[in-house]
């Protein structure tokens, strides 16, 4: 089994990039303290892959994939939800905020910016991905009923159609 990341574990980003290095490993939902209050199984482990780079005019950087399982809360009917993650995300490292605005974004480049550290904490790092993963409405894929679950579509609730009185009345309009 991989050791678990703690989160005590740093890495230098501009050393990580320069020398190309791969950290990879696992991390618990319940050693990241904002994770732990919003998941539902706590206990899950997530994979994780970080691996150094530099980029096309000599930037430095890393490509970062993480995967696993978060179980939230339905926002319709309040049941577990699982969320699949499956994550890579290309990061630029800039040396600090004034480099970090100045670089121009391309609308098509999915590439993310953030300030470089000689110190970065590994685990906020993750855990700021995979909350940025999960939905910002999470919902089953299948219509949520008065709060339970449906299997299929057929066992929708009939409800009776409110215009079928109607259809017997005749004679109440003159014309």
């Amino acid at each position: 089994m991989t050791e678990l990341l703690k989160s005590t574990d740093y890495v230098d980003v501009y050393r990580l990039s320069r020398d190309k290095k791969v950290i990879s490993g696992s991390v618990r939902l319940a050693d990241m303290k904002r994770l732990a209050e919003m998941a539902l199984n706590p206990d899950e482990v997530f994979d994780y892959k970080i691996t150094g780079m530099t980029g096309k005019l000599g930037w430095p950087g890393a490509v970062v994939a993480i995967g696993g399982m978060v179980q939230v809360p339905c926002n319709r009917c309040n049941k577990p939800v699982d969320v699949k993650i499956e994550r890579n995300v290309i990061f630029r490292f800039a040396k600090n905020e004034e480099e970090a605005d100045a670089i121009p974004i391309e609308e098509d480049d999915d590439t993310e910016v953030i300030v470089g550290s000689e110190k970065l904490n590994i685990m906020n790092w993750l855990e700021e991905e995979i909350i940025l993963s999960i939905p910002l409405v999470p919902a089953h894929d299948y219509a949520c009923l008065a709060g339970t679950k449906t299997e299929t579509a057929e066992e929708e609730i009939e409800k009776p159609n409110p215009f079928a009185k109607l259809k017997g009345m005749t004679g109440l309009r003159k014309g």
